[in-house]
């Protein structure tokens, strides 16, 4: 069979790596930036030139590619992203970047009397937008956040839609994939009864500080609240899928890791999933290359860049978060609530061989979704929420494999029961959709109320529940980065 180009992945590795460019030639120095962003480019148009697959993907029908970009569309705009339906609560956080980016020169300092610090976050998902805001004016923020949202989540979906024969049912069994969050939420609930009164605060209070009090959310929550993490594992997942297990070569590996490093960090560790699992497939020699060599500037220079990272106190494995050794009882209740549609796909394929090639990143996948919340990174366990984006992802393309598999049969045990976890798991998402879209009890989490609510300047001033949120977003003016490879405030 001949090899022909494949336009997905050099269209989706240039949607990843533009942020990066943008950041390289107007928050670092010139003579940093300006090299950094050549060398990068240089390795995308390498990339390019190459992007050939021996295995052909298969071709949309007009009618499924209108159906993909509806979805793509629809669910862009259910997540609020931009502001047009209502917005999750995380977007308190995403306005607050965005106002910072339009009010401030770049790179963004803040000052404290004597105390300064720099943005230091992920910022993939917000610079293009707010680049193009800066020229165009302020109001085109909303439409040009959504169209730069829509434009990656349309990728995605392609991909999605093509990763089988039949692009519809694929995509839709993706969709509507979820962990049993309704289970997990109504021992919430319960937990907040009148009966248990200050003991379940008591609970509640433990889950949050082993982080496990959020859940492992389903596409459309996860897109909702994290689209900055999730847009980039989506994409991140699919290029290193196409890399390691459909063409079999680490070749250009290294700078969609590279790209993927400034939307999410956390999320990177993730997606080393689908490397480590195909491990058998890929040839290593692969690595190394121009286009990998010319993600190694890069890395680099991110790698100052996030070095310079104020430290984080919610740090740690799961013990040293608990009290009593609670971790041992709460964190086994929080697995089997939510990952119980992950053991039906295990036993299901056990008995009857249904996923083939997917088997051992589906395993993989199930895994890491165990150990995970072990280890906790963020106030509310920033860790197993982004680095868990990509086995969720392959855990979905796992349960659509088997739906649509001849062998499915509702009367079959395993599969009776995988079917009413996905019920079960799809009620809640649903339901909160029907709660912040339709029920009229939608918070304004834009700039202008939660500066009325809550008197924020910016995203320094960002401590709510007597814990400092903006130390997540911070870095140190005494640290590499700011000495010597970000502008100056002055510049």
């Amino acid at each position: 069979m001949s090899a022909r180009r494949d336009p997905f992945a050099s269209l989706a590795l240039a949607y990843l790596l533009l942020p990066s460019l943008v950041f390289f030639l107007t928050w670092l120095r010139p003579c940093i930036g300006l090299p950094a962003a050549a060398v990068a480019l240089a390795a995308w148009s390498q990339f390019w030139r190459k992007d050939v697959s021996v295995e052909p993907r298969p071709r949309l029908t007009p009618g499924n590619w209108i159906f993909v970009l509806t979805l793509a569309g629809l669910w862009t705009l259910l997540a609020g992203i931009g502001g047009f339906l209502p917005q999750a609560s995380d977007h308190e956080k995403h306005n607050l970047v965005f106002h910072d980016l339009l009010a401030q020169t770049w790179p963004v300092y803040y000052v404290h009397g004597a105390e300064s610090n720099y943005l230091c976050y992920g910022m993939g998902f917000y610079l293009p937008p707010a680049l193009a805001a800066r020229w165009l004016g302020a109001n085109w923020l909303p439409a040009l956040t959504f169209l730069w949202a829509f434009a990656g989540v349309a990728l995605f979906f392609y991909w999605v839609a093509t990763f089988s024969r039949s692009p519809r049912k694929t995509l839709a069994i993706f969709l509507v994939f979820a962990t049993t969050e309704t289970l997990w939420h109504m021992f919430l609930h319960v937990l907040h009864g009148p009966r248990l009164g200050e003991r379940g605060l008591a609970i509640t209070d433990s889950l949050v500080r082993l982080g496990v009090g959020s859940d492992y959310s389903d596409s459309w929550m996860s897109l909702q609240y994290r689209p900055q993490h999730v847009i980039s594992a989506w994409l991140g997942a699919a290029l290193f899928y196409d890399l390691f297990w459909r063409r079999r070569s680490a070749r250009g590996a290294g700078l969609v890791w590279a790209a993927c490093l400034f939307w999410s960090p956390l999320m990177c560790l993730g997606l080393l999933l689908v490397p480590l699992t195909g491990w058998k497939r890929w040839r290593g020699q692969g690595l190394i290359e121009p286009v990998n060599g010319g993600a190694a500037i890069a890395l680099a220079v991110l790698a100052v860049y996030y070095q310079g990272h104020v430290g984080l106190s919610e740090a740690g494995p799961i013990w040293k978060f608990s009290s009593g050794g609670n971790w041992l009882v709460l964190a086994p209740v929080f697995l089997v609530l939510q990952l119980s549609p992950m053991l039906f796909i295990y036993l299901a394929d056990r008995k009857y061989d249904l996923l083939g090639e997917l088997r051992p990143l589906f395993q993989g996948s199930f895994l890491l979704l165990l150990l995970l919340p072990l280890y906790k990174i963020g106030y509310y366990g920033d860790l197993r929420l982004q680095a868990g984006t990509t086995a969720l992802l392959f855990a979905a393309l796992a349960a659509s494999r088997i739906f649509q598999h001849a062998d499915f049969s509702w009367k079959r045990p395993w599969f009776a029961l995988l079917l009413a976890s996905q019920l079960v798991g799809a009620a809640y998402p649903f339901g909160k959709w029907w709660k912040d879209c339709l029920s009229g009890q939608a918070v304004d989490y834009s700039y202008a109320a939660i500066h009325e609510r809550w008197g924020y300047q910016n995203l320094s001033d960002f401590k709510r529940y007597g814990y400092d949120y903006a130390s997540q977003y911070l870095g140190r003016t005494n640290s590499p980065a700011a000495s010597w490879l970000l502008r100056r405030p002055s510049d």
